[in-house]
C-alpha cells in the first residue's frame, strides 16, 4: 500500500480474493459487472473500466472509464487562477460518478457557471463528498436527496445536528411532526471547533447555495453558505484531496449506489468509520504499432508481407507503454510510460534470433539491438512469426504475435457474402462480389464461378445452392541478371572474362590473378600480350608491366629495362600477393582497355569486383477460392388435388372429421416434398360423421416458406349398409357371450316363443335379428333363448 498525497492508495495486480468481495457490496454502472468490463452480456451502454475503485463503509464503487481525473492534467489557460469546465479533463459517463484527485501542492478552484452541470460535461451531479489526504471523509453535500435533522437552537439561529435512528423512527411513526425536526438537503462539514464536531447547513432543493438565499438579490457569493468559505456552487479541492461526486445514474433506477450515499453523514461523524481507499487495478502493458504492419487486411491477425528476394527488417516505430500510476515518493503521476521490448523471430516454434528493442527517451525513439537476418527472402512462402514482449515493472507480461510469410500481397475477394434471390427471377451471381492482386489492380474478370448440377441462374428455382468461385493469379517476380566481376580504374569498369585461369594467350581477354599458381604457368610473348597490372593489398598499383612494349612503371616511374626479358621472368617467378592484392592483365586485343591501362602509374587505384551470381525470373500461379451459399426463395404455392370431386364417406369410417376429409386430398410443391407441406381443414360445413348428409368443405396448404392455397369439394356421409351376412357374424359373435348367460333360466320355453313370434308379426324382419335385438333391448336372460334359437327350423 502507498500512502500517497490525496488519499490512500493500493496498487493492485488483481482484484480482490473471493472472500474480500464479499464483505464489500459491489456498486457497477447499471448494476451490471459486464457493463463495466464490456463485454457482450451488458444490456445497457458498455461504459468500460476505469481500473479504479473506491472502498468506503463497506461499498466498492467500481469506477467507469474516464471517471478518474488528476488536477495536474487540468490547464488553467487564462491564469486567472480557477479551473472552469473548458480547463479540466471531461468525463466519458457523466451519469456515473466522478472522482478527482488533486496530486498536487497547491489547492484547486474548479469554477462553474451552471449549478456544477458544466464540471460533469453537462449532466449536474448533485451529491459531492470529500476527503482528505488520509482518506476522511469531512464535506457532504446533497442537493437531491432529504436527511432528518434536529434544530437544537432557534428559528433564527438554528443549529442542526443528525438525527439518531429513534428519533427517526419516532418521526416517522408520528401523525404530528416534532417542530424541531425537518427532512432537508444538507451541507455537512467537520468542525473541531463545533460542540459536536460538526456543522450543517440546509441547501435548496438542486442547488448548492443555502436554503433561504435569492441568488438573484444576494449578488456576493461568500453569503451563499454559512460554514464553508468563497462561492459554493464551486468546488474547492485543497492539496492532497479528492472530491467523489455522483450522477444521475447512481440515484436513480439502481438503488445500490443510493446505500452509499444515504449512508455517508452518518459515517463521516462516526469516529469507527474506515478511511477511503483507492485501489488501482495495475494494468499490463501495451503495444501500438503492431497493427499498422498488417499487409493482409482480409486476414485474421496481423500478416506481414516480406515481398521475394526483397530485403527485411523490422521497424522502430513500434512502442509499448503502460500507466505508471505513482512515482516513487508515492505522489500520483498518472503518466503513461514508455518500456523496452524484445521481438523473437521463429520459425515451426523454433526461435531463430531475439531482437532487443531498447527505448531512448532523450531522442524520444526505440534502437534495435541489430537487424532482422533469419528471414529468408529467397525461398518464396516460406513462413516465420515474430513475437513481440514486454514486461511492466510489476512483472506482468504481454504478448503479441505476428505472422511473417515470403512473397506477394496475397490477391483476394472482396464483397463474399450469403444472399438472398426470389425464385424465377435472373441472379448476377457475381453482384457485389470482386477480386483483386492484392496490390489493387482490379482482376475481377478472371473469376471462374461453379454451380450446383441442374442450377439455372436465369430462372432459379427454390432451394439453397453453393456457389463456388475461384480465380487464378499468375506472379512473376523478374530475376537479376549475374554481375560479372569487374576491374576498376581510371574512372571506368572493365569486365573480368578469366579468373584464375592458366592462359595459353592473354590478348583477347581481361584476366584477374588473386592466386598466382596458373599466372605462373601462363604462356606470354609477342602475340599473347597484355598490361599486367600488380596491385597491392591498399587497392593502389605497385607496377605495371607491358608485354608488348616491355614498359615498366613502378616507384622509380616508368623505363624500359634492357633486360627486359629475364626482369620479366624473374618478376613472374618471384610474384606474391599482399593480403588482398591481385594481377589483372588487360589484353592487348581489348584495344580500349589496354591503352587505357597503359597510362596507370605506381600508385593509382585500382580496385576489382566478385563475380555475384543473378536471380533468375520466379513464376507462381496463386489459386484463391470461395464460395457462398445462394437462397433462392419459394414463391410458390403448393398445388391441393382432390382425388374424388363426389367424395362419399361412410359414417364411422374415420376416427374424426379432419382424417375424413384430408383423406380425399394430395398436395404437390416445387420445392418441399409431400410430408413437408402442412395440411388442415379451414371449412368443415358443420360435418358429423354420425350425420349423413352433404358438405361442402375447404381444406388448406402451407408449404415452408408459407405460401398457402386452398382446394373445395364435397364430402357425401352415408349411412353403413347392414347385410345379412354381416348380421350373422354379429350373432354368431354374440351367441359365444350369451352362453355365459345360459345357466341363469330365467325365461320359459315359451315365453321367448311367444316374444319370437310377436316381433315376427310386429315388423317381418330375420328371425335372428329380432330375437337378439329384443333379448338385448329387453335386458332378459339368455339361457332359455339360446336353445330356442338353436333348435328352430
Amino acid at each position: 500500500m502507498f500512502l500517497l498525497l490525496g488519499l490512500s492508495l493500493v496498487l493492485a495486480p488483481g482484484r480482490y480474493s473471493a472472500a474480500e468481495s464479499e464483505e464489500l457490496i459491489d456498486l457497477y454502472p447499471y448494476d451490471q459487472e459486464a457493463c463495466l468490463l464490456a463485454t457482450s452480456e451488458c444490456t445497457e451502454t458498455k461504459v468500460g473500466d476505469s481500473f479504479f475503485d473506491a472502498i468506503y463503509n463497506g461499498y466498492r464503487y467500481n469506477l467507469t472509464r474516464g471517471s478518474v481525473r488528476f488536477t495536474k492534467d487540468f490547464e488553467d489557460d487564462n491564469n486567472d487562477g480557477v479551473y472552469s469546465a473548458l480547463e479540466i479533463t471531461a468525463m466519458s459517463y457523466s451519469a456515473f460518478a466522478s472522482f478527482i484527485i488533486n496530486d498536487r501542492e497547491e489547492a484547486y478552484v474548479l469554477s462553474s457557471q451552471n449549478n456544477r452541470a458544466d464540471l460533469t460535461a453537462g449532466v449536474s451531479h448533485l451529491i459531492y463528498s470529500y476527503f482528505d489526504e488520509n482518506g476522511k471523509l469531512y464535506l457532504f453535500e446533497d442537493a437531491v436527496h432529504t436527511y432528518l435533522i434536529v434544530n437544537e437552537g432557534t428559528a433564527e439561529t438554528p443549529d442542526f445536528r443528525l438525527a439518531t435512528t429513534a428519533e427517526e423512527v419516532t418521526y416517522n411513526a408520528a401523525e404530528t411532526k416534532p417542530e424541531n425536526m425537518k427532512l432537508s438537503n444538507i451541507r455537512i462539514l467537520m468542525d473541531s471547533e463545533a460542540a459536536r464536531g460538526y456543522v450543517i447547513e440546509e441547501l435548496k432543493f438542486a442547488s448548492f447555495t443555502k436554503l433561504g438565499v435569492d441568488t438573484s438579490v444576494e449578488l456576493d457569493p461568500e453569503k451563499w453558505s454559512d460554514i464553508i468559505d468563497g462561492n459554493p456552487t464551486n468546488v474547492t479541492i485543497p492539496a492532497g484531496h479528492s472530491v467523489f461526486s455522483f450522477g444521475a445514474r447512481d440515484r436513480g433506477g439502481n438503488i445500490k449506489p443510493l446505500g452509499l450515499i444515504k449512508s455517508m453523514p452518518q459515517s463521516m461523524v462516526s469516529d469507527n468509520t474506515l478511511p477511503l481507499e483507492l485501489i488501482y487495478d495495475v494494468q499490463p502493458a501495451i503495444f501500438e504499432g503492431i497493427t499498422t504492419l498488417d499487409d493482409d487486411a482480409s486476414t485474421p491477425g496481423t500478416n506481414i508481407v516480406v515481398d521475394y528476394n526483397a530485403s527485411f527488417d523490422l521497424p522502430t516505430s513500434v512502442t509499448a507503454s503502460w500507466i505508471k500510476m505513482n512515482d516513487e515518493d508515492g505522489l500520483f503521476i498518472n503518466e503513461t510510460e514508455k518500456l523496452d521490448y524484445s521481438v523473437e523471430i521463429a520459425q515451426d516454434g523454433v526461435v531463430l534470433e531475439t531482437i532487443d528493442f531498447t527505448y531512448d527517451a532523450v531522442e524520444d525513439k526505440y534502437i534495435a539491438s541489430a537487424p532482422v537476418t533469419k528471414v529468408d527472402s529467397s525461398v518464396f512462402g516460406a513462413a516465420y512469426t515474430a513475437t513481440f514482449k514486454v514486461t511492466n515493472p510489476e512483472n506482468q507480461e504481454t504478448t503479441y504475435t505476428a505472422d511473417i510469410v515470403v512473397g506477394v500481397m496475397p490477391p483476394k475477394f472482396v464483397g463474399v457474402q450469403d444472399r438472398f434471390s426470389d425464385e424465377g427471377v435472373y441472379v448476377d451471381l457475381l453482384e457485389g462480389i470482386t477480386a483483386d492482386n492484392g496490390y489493387g489492380l482490379d482482376i475481377t474478370n478472371t473469376i471462374n464461378i461453379s454451380t450446383p448440377r441442374g442450377f439455372n441462374f436465369y430462372s432459379p428455382k427454390a432451394g439453397t445452392y453453393t456457389i463456388n468461385l475461384d480465380f487464378t493469379y499468375h506472379v512473376n517476380i523478374p530475376g537479376t541478371p549475374d554481375k560479372l566481376a569487374q576491374v576498376i580504374f581510371g574512372g571506368n569498369a572493365y569486365n573480368i572474362t578469366k579468373t584464375n585461369e592458366k592462359l595459353a594467350s592473354v590478348a583477347n581477354d581481361i584476366s584477374m590473378f588473386t592466386d598466382v599458381t596458373n599466372l605462373k604457368t601462363s604462356t606470354f610473348g609477342w602475340s599473347s600480350a597484355g598490361v599486367l597490372i600488380e596491385v597491392g593489398g591498399d587497392g593502389k598499383v605497385i607496377r605495371t608491366i607491358d608485354r608488348r612494349t616491355w614498359d615498366l612503371e613502378d616507384e622509380n616511374g616508368k623505363n624500359t629495362p634492357a633486360n627486359a626479358q629475364n626482369m620479366f621472368d624473374a618478376w613472374l617467378s618471384g610474384i606474391t600477393l599482399q593480403e588482398g592484392g591481385f594481377v589483372a592483365i588487360i589484353g592487348v586485343n581489348k584495344t580500349a582497355e589496354y591503352n587505357a591501362a597503359k597510362t596507370l602509374v605506381f600508385g593509382d587505384t585500382v580496385t576489382r569486383t566478385e563475380f555475384e551470381a543473378g536471380i533468375p525470373d520466379f513464376d507462381i500461379d496463386i489459386v484463391k477460392s470461395a464460395s457462398y451459399v445462394l437462397t433462392i426463395d419459394d414463391l410458390t404455392p403448393p398445388t391441393l388435388v382432390a382425388v374424388d370431386n363426389k367424395y362419399t364417406v361412410v359414417e364411422g369410417s374415420y376416427a374424426s372429421v379432419n382424417d375424413a376429409i384430408l383423406a380425399n386430398v394430395v398436395a404437390i410443391d416445387n420445392f418441399d416434398s409431400r410430408n413437408d407441406i402442412a395440411l388442415f381443414v379451414t371449412n368443415n360445413d358443420g360435418m358429423s360423421l354420425s350425420t349423413p348428409g352433404t358438405y361442402n368443405v375447404v381444406v388448406t396448404g402451407e408449404d415452408s416458406a408459407g405460401n398457402s392455397a386452398t382446394v373445395s369439394f364435397q364430402v357425401t356421409v352415408v349411412a353403413k349398409e347392414i347385410t345379412e351376412g354381416k348380421v350373422d357374424e354379429k350373432v354368431e359373435d354374440a351367441m359365444d357371450d350369451l352362453k355365459d348367460y345360459v345357466g341363469d333360466n330365467t325365461l320359459t320355453e315359451q315365453q321367448i316363443k311367444d316374444l319370437i313370434e310377436a316381433q315376427e308379426d310386429a315388423v317381418g324382419t330375420s328371425l335372428v335379428v329380432t330375437i337378439v335385438v329384443s333379448l338385448v333391448s329387453a335386458g332378459l336372460a339368455f339361457g332359455a333363448a339360446f336353445f330356442v334359437l338353436k333348435k328352430r327350423p
